[in-house]
């Protein structure tokens, strides 16, 4: 059997692909990066450059299918935001191979966060309230509740661009519009969680829970603190059954002082919590396929980054004997065993990403997704 897993630059994929090459699978990996993280990974037999699906979404499903063809591709398997131009592709990939994703409508209306959130009005866990913001005058209307919102754009990532109960000031800089619309969101303080989860036609496959006990700023977790909380998965059980949903997804949660559990946003795509899977490989890839008779649980030991967490979060930790207990109580998710290509490979990726930070005068988090990410741009009728 052959996979081809997208999103090479990403540590999802380079999971993916050791679990699928420890499952007996012909791994290779694909990305528009030329120096991609998984490329360098013993677990990848090939590699494959693609265009960049934002620059031309028509192009990179061509591409698509032409590897599909050449290498006989039994399963497509996206872990990153390319997953919205995949799914916008699917009658053309569909008659080629598995593509394990759901269909376009459904994970634009899990990735606009304000749709999202509407979503789940009435669910045992719900979001917050919500309110989309299409025009300055309707961010105006609620400058006077502004240290009681969080305000983010409905298309966004790493929460990079989102203000926890900003000042006049700060919110003062915020231009929603039709085409970039912002969200309000009562803000919730309590403990936050992250969910990551795989579902096949709406029953539960895998599933995870974790604290990102250390993060890049405010968004990405660079440390996975296992962790297993009733109501996330009574969640993901009303999710699957609400919706039909197949493919990766993450939820981001945050527990108030009071026990509620409230839903903050979906990632419909593979998240971190895909790490906490490294010592049942094979049960991981097995779960995708036709039949389950439970979901697999996550191991409850936490993992880590290990490289970030030495470059972004030690030096602010150094005398810290709670960082340092909890570096040594957790496993590196990049360098392994038997696998340690990836070690070189993480600078190799971040010195291509640094070179398009500079050549699009963005920052790096905005590079590592610039060419790959869905904005809720119109993407014009696919070819068949």
């Amino acid at each position: 059997m052959r996979v081809l897993i997208l999103g090479a630059r990403a540590p999802a994929c380079l999971e993916w692909a050791r679990a699928f090459s420890q499952a007996g699978w012909t791994v290779t990996v694909a990305d528009s990066l030329a120096q991609p993280l998984s490329r360098f990974s013993r677990a990848a037999e090939h590699f494959v450059r693609l265009p960049e699906p934002r620059h031309d979404p028509e192009a990179w499903i061509e591409a698509l299918a032409g590897v599909i063809r050449q290498q006989a591709i039994d399963l497509l398997l996206p872990t990153c935001e390319e997953v919205f131009y995949l799914a916008h592709g699917l009658e053309r990939l569909r008659p080629l191979c598995r593509v394990f994703t759901s269909d376009f409508e459904l994970l634009h209306r899990l990735h606009h966060k304000g749709d999202f959130a509407a979503m789940t009005q009435g669910w045992d866990v719900a979001a917050p309230p919500t309110r989309v913001l299409h025009d300055p005058a309707a961010l105006q209307a609620l400058a006077a509740e502004h240290d009681t919102l969080v305000f983010k754009p409905a298309y966004s990532r790493f929460a990079s661009q989102t203000l926890i109960r900003p000042s006049p000031a700060q919110l003062a800089k915020v231009r929603p519009s039709s085409d970039a619309p912002w969200v309000a969101q009562r803000f919730v303080p309590g403990q936050e969680y992250c969910s990551f989860s795989v579902l096949v036609d709406g029953q539960l496959r895998a599933h995870s829970s974790y604290q990102p006990r250390y993060r890049v700023g405010r968004g990405s977790g660079i440390y996975f603190h296992s962790c297993a909380p009733a109501p996330i998965r009574a969640f993901l059980e009303q999710f699957g059954r609400a919706t039909g949903y197949t493919g990766q997804v993450g939820f981001d949660f945050i527990e108030d002082q009071q026990g509620r559990f409230h839903v903050l946003e979906c990632n419909p795509r593979a998240t971190s919590g895909v790490h906490l899977f490294d010592d049942q490989r094979v049960q991981l890839v097995a779960a995708l396929g036709s039949e389950a008779d439970a979901a697999l649980e996550a191991t409850l030991e936490p993992r880590m980054i290990a490289l970030a967490m030495l470059l972004l979060a030690a030096p602010q930790r150094a005398l810290s004997r709670t960082f340092w207990h909890d570096y040594q109580q957790a496993r590196d998710v990049i360098v392994q065993d038997g696998d340690r290509g990836p070690l070189t490979a993480q600078l190799l990726s971040l010195s291509e990403i640094i070179g398009r930070a500079l050549t699009r005068r963005c920052g790096l988090l905005a590079a590592s997704t610039a060419d790959i990410e869905w904005n809720g741009q119109p993407l014009g009728a696919p070819r068949r």
